[in-house]
């Protein structure tokens, strides 16, 4: 049933599209999108219906290139990635429709520690070995949107998304991941006057499974069962099984001011909710061994003011603030045997031990000079940002915590050339690390390897400071095929990242990216 309501979404936004009066009328359309649409991106799917393009298909490719040191210590140290795309819109009377398919195909070099797929990164119970290899990775998304507009101040929506995928290496201990994440969107707005307030509430779902296969077994291999800050307990790897199970739910309230795309000014305001759980669980339906849960919920404040200065001018200031509070729930359980001889664990105390705590906040700053088509001719983006990460044990007193602050700024030019546009892109960046500290040598000796070899380098890649630069190409070539209006649209891409100061297991150490795309819009 769930799949059918994607592929109905789908299809329908993959109807054949009008051709539009002007040829470069789809040109860099996402940032259109973006400047015609005060609530582009917002949670509610009722945003989809203030689109200034509303009859769009676009057909992508892409393919890129990521390696260097300078990295997570579970992240892939090398990565080849492709994937295929297509998104679409279609408006129908009172009704606009909103699909999109993304097939992406990962060759994940020097990865280690992380066998999961799916799984919040908040979450501290992680399954993982200490080999190196090589993961192949293929996943699936999905989504279909949907908003009618019964009167004209009145509208409803509703969002659907389907992620799926799995992975594996073919490297001892051998893990097999499979997961899928799964929700529901449904929003609805009012409008009274220049004002509009929205409401949206989401439920999402998780299911992943990890099974490890040895082959040479002359050799004997370990799972690490994480538990956060270190503590972590070893497994033999011969068919070990882990389970995940989460939900996630949540709600946002939505205010705006003049919505209407040519506003000379309008604002939105989002305020969101969140709160979910992912539950660990290992061996088989009969034999069942918690390995932990995480519980986590947050709340999102965020502010977009747009104004314009004459017909060309358009100005965007953006602040964000966020939090996140998890907890990391430990069992102890007594081992015992059925009377059929089945091993089964009995949970005799359970305690919330691992405490965590996130703070973000930002702001930003972008400026567009549009043509008499409203395509951005000149963009300028600034931003910064600061975020504050706390992490406690409350059995061994280990912490660490750390405040990082982040600075951006991008400039893209677009030059006409005959019939067709050249977009090139500037970016840079700085990030520093504030200040951070962490304690974890009064831990027990039994987690000291895992100290060194996991605990420390992770918290050295979170507090790296580094700069960071990068240029991107862009190439569209407006054409008719077959009487409809489309547009080639080609981009290269290149960025690099230096760290700037010493930790105790990194040194200038990097990290580059090269892609390129193609792909066609209709």
């Amino acid at each position: 049933m769930r799949f059918r309501l994607y592929s109905i979404s789908v299809m329908i936004a993959s109807a054949t599209l009008a051709s539009q009066a002007q040829s470069d009328s789809k040109v860099a359309y996402q940032d259109r999108q973006y400047l015609g649409n005060i609530s582009y991106g917002s949670d509610n799917p009722v945003s989809i219906y203030y689109m200034p393009i509303s009859d769009i298909a676009d057909i992508k490719v892409e393919y890129g290139h990521t390696g260097g040191k300078l990295h997570a210590i579970d992240d892939a140290g090398k990565i080849n990635a492709w994937s295929a795309s297509f998104t679409g819109m279609k408006k129908v009377g009172k009704v606009i429709f909103s699909g999109g398919l993304v097939y992406n195909n990962q060759s994940l070099g020097d990865r280690r520690w992380n066998n999961t797929l799916f799984v919040s990164g908040h979450n501290p119970f992680i399954i993982g070995d200490s080999i190196i290899s090589k993961f192949n990775n293929e996943t699936f998304a999905l989504d279909g949107i949907a908003a009618y507009s019964p009167t004209d101040n009145l509208k409803i929506g509703i969002k659907a998304t389907y992620d799926v995928g799995s992975s594996a290496t073919q490297k001892d201990p051998r893990p097999e991941i499979k997961g899928m994440r799964f929700s529901l969107t449904p929003g609805a707005e009012y409008r009274i006057g220049r004002h509009t307030v929205g409401l949206s509430a989401n439920v999402g779902w998780l299911s992943e499974e990890v099974t490890h296969t040895v082959v040479r077994t002359t050799t004997r291999q370990y799972v690490f069962l994480f538990q956060g800050l270190g503590v972590f307990e070893s497994k033999d790897a011969v068919g070990y099984r882990r389970k995940y199970d989460g939900m996630r739910y949540g709600a946002h309230l939505q205010y705006s001011i003049n919505k209407a795309e040519m506003s000379a000014i309008s604002d939105f305001i989002d305020i969101g909710y969140y709160s979910e759980y992912e539950n660990a669980t290992d061996g088989s339906s009969v034999t069942k061994y918690k390995g932990g849960r995480y519980s986590g919920n947050g709340i999102s404040l965020g502010n977009r003011l747009q104004f314009r200065h004459g017909l060309n001018a358009v100005h965007n200031v953006t602040v964000s603030a966020a939090t996140h509070n998890s907890t990391g729930t430990w069992y102890t359980q007594k081992q015992s045997t059925d009377a059929d001889g089945n091993l089964i664990y009995e949970v005799v105390n359970e305690s919330d031990n691992l405490e965590g705590h996130d703070t973000r906040a930002g702001v930003a700053y972008r400026f567009d000079r549009t043509n008499a088509s409203h395509l951005p001719t000149v963009s300028v983006n600034v931003s910064a940002d600061i975020e504050r990460t706390e992490i406690k044990n409350r059995i061994y007193g280990a912490k660490e915590d750390y405040t990082n602050a982040y600075i951006s700024a991008n400039a893209t030019k677009r030059f006409a050339i005959r019939k067709s546009w050249l977009g090139a892109t500037v970016r840079g960046g700085y990030r520093m690390s504030i200040d951070s500290s962490i304690k974890i040598d009064d831990m027990p000796s039994t987690y000291s390897i895992i100290m060194n070899k996991y605990t420390r380098p992770a918290f050295d890649a979170m507090t790296a400071g580094y700069w960071e630069g990068g240029l991107e190409l862009s190439y569209s070539l407006p054409l008719s095929i077959m009487h409809y209006g489309s547009v080639l649209d080609i981009k290269l891409s290149a960025d690099y990242r230096s760290q700037t100061d010493k930790t105790t297991t990194m040194k200038d150490a990097d990290r580059f990216y090269l892609g390129v795309s193609a792909g066609f819009i209709f």
